[in-house]
Protein backbone atom coordinates (compact mmCIF):
# COMPACT_ATOMS: atom_id res chain seq x y z
CA UNK A 1 0.00 0.00 0.00
CA UNK A 2 2.80 2.42 0.86
CA UNK A 3 4.37 1.56 -2.49
CA UNK A 4 1.14 2.37 -4.34
CA UNK A 5 0.79 5.68 -2.50
CA UNK A 6 4.42 6.51 -3.23
CA UNK A 7 3.96 5.81 -6.94
CA UNK A 8 0.91 8.08 -7.20
CA UNK A 9 2.70 10.79 -5.23
CA UNK A 10 5.70 10.53 -7.55
CA UNK A 11 3.43 10.99 -10.56
CA UNK A 12 2.13 14.26 -9.10
CA UNK A 13 5.47 15.59 -7.82
CA UNK A 14 6.45 17.60 -10.87
CA UNK A 15 5.97 21.32 -11.48
CA UNK A 16 4.44 20.89 -14.93
CA UNK A 17 2.15 18.05 -13.87
CA UNK A 18 0.77 20.09 -10.99
CA UNK A 19 0.08 22.94 -13.40
CA UNK A 20 -1.58 20.54 -15.83
CA UNK A 21 -3.86 19.18 -13.09
CA UNK A 22 -4.84 22.72 -12.10
CA UNK A 23 -5.46 23.72 -15.73
CA UNK A 24 -7.61 20.76 -16.76
CA UNK A 25 -9.65 20.92 -13.55
CA UNK A 26 -11.62 23.56 -15.47
CA UNK A 27 -12.55 21.10 -18.19
CA UNK A 28 -11.04 18.84 -20.81
CA UNK A 29 -8.22 20.30 -22.88
CA UNK A 30 -6.38 19.14 -25.97
CA UNK A 31 -2.66 18.40 -25.79
CA UNK A 32 -1.84 21.52 -27.79
CA UNK A 33 -3.62 23.83 -25.32
CA UNK A 34 -2.04 22.04 -22.35
CA UNK A 35 1.43 22.41 -23.88
CA UNK A 36 0.85 26.13 -24.46
CA UNK A 37 -0.44 26.69 -20.91
CA UNK A 38 2.50 24.86 -19.32
CA UNK A 39 5.07 26.35 -21.74
CA UNK A 40 6.07 22.90 -23.00
CA UNK A 41 6.60 21.27 -26.34
CA UNK A 42 3.76 19.01 -27.40
CA UNK A 43 6.06 16.00 -26.98
CA UNK A 44 6.96 16.95 -23.41
CA UNK A 45 3.35 17.69 -22.52
CA UNK A 46 2.35 14.28 -23.87
CA UNK A 47 5.00 12.57 -21.73
CA UNK A 48 3.73 14.28 -18.58
CA UNK A 49 0.14 13.40 -19.46
CA UNK A 50 1.05 9.76 -19.98
CA UNK A 51 2.69 9.66 -16.53
CA UNK A 52 -0.50 11.06 -14.99
CA UNK A 53 -2.69 8.74 -17.04
CA UNK A 54 -0.68 5.68 -16.01
CA UNK A 55 -1.63 6.31 -12.36
CA UNK A 56 -5.28 7.09 -13.27
CA UNK A 57 -4.96 10.76 -12.37
CA UNK A 58 -6.14 11.90 -15.80
CA UNK A 59 -8.10 10.26 -18.60
CA UNK A 60 -8.15 10.87 -22.34
CA UNK A 61 -10.65 10.80 -25.17
CA UNK A 62 -10.21 11.31 -28.89
CA UNK A 63 -12.32 13.77 -30.85
CA UNK A 64 -11.44 13.79 -34.52
CA UNK A 65 -7.72 14.46 -34.88
CA UNK A 66 -7.34 15.76 -31.32
CA UNK A 67 -6.82 14.00 -28.00
CA UNK A 68 -8.41 15.67 -24.98
CA UNK A 69 -7.44 15.12 -21.34
CA UNK A 70 -9.47 15.66 -18.18
CA UNK A 71 -9.15 14.73 -14.51
CA UNK A 72 -9.94 11.11 -13.73
CA UNK A 73 -12.13 12.29 -10.84
CA UNK A 74 -12.73 15.34 -8.66
CA UNK A 75 -10.72 13.59 -5.91
CA UNK A 76 -7.58 14.30 -7.96
CA UNK A 77 -8.29 18.01 -7.67
CA UNK A 78 -8.98 17.69 -3.94
CA UNK A 79 -5.53 16.15 -3.45
CA UNK A 80 -3.96 18.96 -5.51
CA UNK A 81 -5.86 21.56 -3.45
CA UNK A 82 -4.72 19.95 -0.18
CA UNK A 83 -1.08 20.09 -1.34
CA UNK A 84 -1.54 23.72 -2.39
CA UNK A 85 -3.09 24.74 0.92
CA UNK A 86 -0.45 22.83 2.90
CA UNK A 87 2.27 24.69 0.99
CA UNK A 88 0.57 28.01 1.75
CA UNK A 89 0.57 27.18 5.46
CA UNK A 90 4.15 25.91 5.87
CA UNK A 91 6.26 27.58 3.18
CA UNK A 92 7.72 31.01 4.07
CA UNK A 93 8.41 31.65 0.38
CA UNK A 94 4.80 30.90 -0.57
CA UNK A 95 3.48 33.17 2.20
CA UNK A 96 5.84 35.95 1.10
CA UNK A 97 4.73 35.57 -2.52
CA UNK A 98 1.07 35.76 -1.51
CA UNK A 99 1.77 38.84 0.64
CA UNK A 100 3.46 40.60 -2.30
CA UNK A 101 0.54 39.76 -4.55
CA UNK A 102 -1.99 41.06 -2.03
CA UNK A 103 0.01 44.30 -1.73
CA UNK A 104 -0.26 44.94 -5.47
CA UNK A 105 -2.60 47.79 -6.47
CA UNK A 106 -4.23 45.48 -9.02
CA UNK A 107 -5.18 42.93 -6.37
CA UNK A 108 -8.75 42.81 -5.04
CA UNK A 109 -9.58 41.18 -1.72
CA UNK A 110 -11.86 38.24 -2.50
CA UNK A 111 -15.22 37.45 -1.00
CA UNK A 112 -15.26 34.30 1.11
CA UNK A 113 -17.62 31.43 0.41
CA UNK A 114 -19.57 32.37 3.54
CA UNK A 115 -19.88 36.01 2.47
CA UNK A 116 -21.08 34.96 -0.97
CA UNK A 117 -23.74 32.64 0.43
CA UNK A 118 -25.13 35.48 2.55
CA UNK A 119 -25.06 38.11 -0.19
CA UNK A 120 -28.11 38.81 -2.30
CA UNK A 121 -28.62 41.12 -5.26
CA UNK A 122 -25.48 40.00 -7.05
CA UNK A 123 -24.60 38.81 -10.52
CA UNK A 124 -22.08 35.96 -10.64
CA UNK A 125 -19.80 36.43 -13.62
CA UNK A 126 -17.66 33.61 -15.02
CA UNK A 127 -14.77 35.19 -16.96
CA UNK A 128 -13.07 31.95 -18.02
CA UNK A 129 -13.10 30.82 -21.67
CA UNK A 130 -16.54 29.71 -22.85
CA UNK A 131 -15.61 26.03 -23.17
CA UNK A 132 -14.74 25.93 -19.46
CA UNK A 133 -18.06 27.52 -18.53
CA UNK A 134 -19.89 24.95 -20.70
CA UNK A 135 -17.99 22.15 -18.97
CA UNK A 136 -19.13 23.29 -15.52
CA UNK A 137 -19.84 26.51 -13.67
CA UNK A 138 -21.20 27.88 -10.42
CA UNK A 139 -25.03 27.75 -10.53
CA UNK A 140 -26.79 30.89 -11.79
CA UNK A 141 -23.57 32.46 -13.08
CA UNK A 142 -23.35 34.03 -16.52
CA UNK A 143 -20.47 33.68 -18.96
CA UNK A 144 -18.52 36.57 -20.44
CA UNK A 145 -14.90 35.57 -21.11
CA UNK A 146 -12.35 38.16 -19.96
CA UNK A 147 -11.25 38.77 -23.56
CA UNK A 148 -14.82 39.86 -24.44
CA UNK A 149 -15.74 41.74 -21.27
CA UNK A 150 -14.75 45.22 -22.44
CA UNK A 151 -17.06 44.94 -25.47
CA UNK A 152 -19.96 43.39 -23.53
CA UNK A 153 -20.20 45.62 -20.45
CA UNK A 154 -23.67 46.80 -21.49
CA UNK A 155 -24.99 43.27 -20.85
CA UNK A 156 -24.40 43.74 -17.11
CA UNK A 157 -26.75 45.67 -14.79
CA UNK A 158 -25.38 48.67 -12.92
CA UNK A 159 -27.76 48.36 -9.96
CA UNK A 160 -26.26 45.07 -8.72
CA UNK A 161 -22.83 43.99 -7.54
CA UNK A 162 -20.96 41.93 -10.10
CA UNK A 163 -18.96 39.09 -8.52
CA UNK A 164 -16.36 37.75 -10.95
CA UNK A 165 -14.65 34.38 -10.67
CA UNK A 166 -12.14 32.50 -12.80
CA UNK A 167 -9.84 29.47 -12.50
CA UNK A 168 -8.90 29.99 -8.86
CA UNK A 169 -6.15 31.41 -6.71
CA UNK A 170 -3.41 31.29 -9.38
CA UNK A 171 -5.51 32.97 -12.07
CA UNK A 172 -5.67 36.75 -12.59
CA UNK A 173 -8.77 36.91 -14.83
CA UNK A 174 -11.11 37.83 -11.94
CA UNK A 175 -8.82 40.67 -10.81
CA UNK A 176 -8.68 41.98 -14.37
CA UNK A 177 -12.47 41.81 -14.58
CA UNK A 178 -13.03 43.64 -11.28
CA UNK A 179 -10.58 46.41 -12.20
CA UNK A 180 -12.25 46.85 -15.61
CA UNK A 181 -15.73 46.90 -14.12
CA UNK A 182 -14.87 49.37 -11.34
CA UNK A 183 -13.12 51.70 -13.80
CA UNK A 184 -16.36 51.75 -15.79
CA UNK A 185 -18.55 52.62 -12.83
CA UNK A 186 -19.78 49.17 -11.80
CA UNK A 187 -19.90 47.74 -8.30
CA UNK A 188 -17.66 44.70 -8.47
CA UNK A 189 -16.09 42.06 -6.24
CA UNK A 190 -14.29 38.80 -6.91
CA UNK A 191 -14.54 35.24 -5.72
CA UNK A 192 -11.15 33.54 -5.57
CA UNK A 193 -12.58 30.02 -5.51
CA UNK A 194 -12.59 27.96 -8.67
CA UNK A 195 -15.71 26.00 -9.63
CA UNK A 196 -14.38 22.84 -7.95
CA UNK A 197 -13.30 24.83 -4.86
CA UNK A 198 -16.86 26.11 -4.64
CA UNK A 199 -18.35 22.63 -4.98
CA UNK A 200 -16.01 21.17 -2.35
CA UNK A 201 -16.98 23.88 0.16
CA UNK A 202 -20.65 23.49 -0.69
CA UNK A 203 -20.42 19.75 -0.08
CA UNK A 204 -18.66 20.24 3.28
CA UNK A 205 -21.23 22.80 4.41
CA UNK A 206 -24.04 20.39 3.55
CA UNK A 207 -22.60 17.63 5.78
Amino acid sequence: MYGDISRVTKAISNTHRLEIIDFISNGKKCVEDIAKQANLTIANASQHLQSLKKERLVKSEKDGNFVFYSLYSNEVYEVWKSLRDLTFSISPWARETIARREASPDYNKPLTFEQLSKTSEIILLDVRPEDEYCNDHIPHSISIPIAQLCDRLDELPRNKTIVAYCRGVFCSFADEAVNLLVSNGYMAEKLEDSVLDYKIKLKKNAC
